[in-house]
């Protein structure tokens, strides 16, 4: 489906895993990822509950390696009442692409948060749908890249 050279391992390991839950010709749904599965990239994980009318994405989960970049927890909230994250935002756009298309969505970002030490961020936007096509869920991983020390 992507024609990407990854960045990270952890977020080349979570597409893999994806793609091998991946029905011949459907998306895979929330029952058919285990997290004893994804010991290697768990921490990394976002899950997002997909409203569509009107449309809306609420935090489920959020892995303790990316709760430290979003400066707290969301879980619970919906991304329409978080200031930096609602329509017309990045993060909202690649959130609905992944949604319409049912495809997964790439991006790459420099990183412009309150950690100091982190250069850029890579993440990875999965469509989850329990029927195979309707998207309920997104599946979303999110690894970091810090800045190399200067000697």
């Amino acid at each position: 489906m992507l024609d990407v050279t990854f960045r990270t391992r952890t977020v080349k390991l979570a597409y893999q895993y994806w793609l091998s839950k991946c029905p011949v010709g459907l998306i895979p749904g929330r029952p058919h990822i285990d997290p004893l599965e994804m010991v290697a990239f768990l921490p990394h994980i976002i899950l997002l509950d997909v409203q569509h009318n009107p449309p809306d994405f609420r935090y489920r989960l959020i892995g303790t390696k990316v709760v430290p970049l979003l400066n707290r927890d969301y879980t619970s909230e919906w991304m329409s009442d978080i200031p930096n994250q609602k329509s017309p935002s990045t993060v909202w756009a690649n959130c609905r692409a992944a949604v319409e298309t049912i495809e997964p969505i790439y991006a790459y970002t420099p990183y412009v948060g309150p950690k100091k030490d982190v250069l850029d961020v890579e993440d990875l936007i999965m469509p989850l749908a329990v029927d195979g096509k309707t998207v309920d869920m997104l599946f979303i991983i999110l690894a970091y890249t810090k800045k190399s020390k200067l000697l």
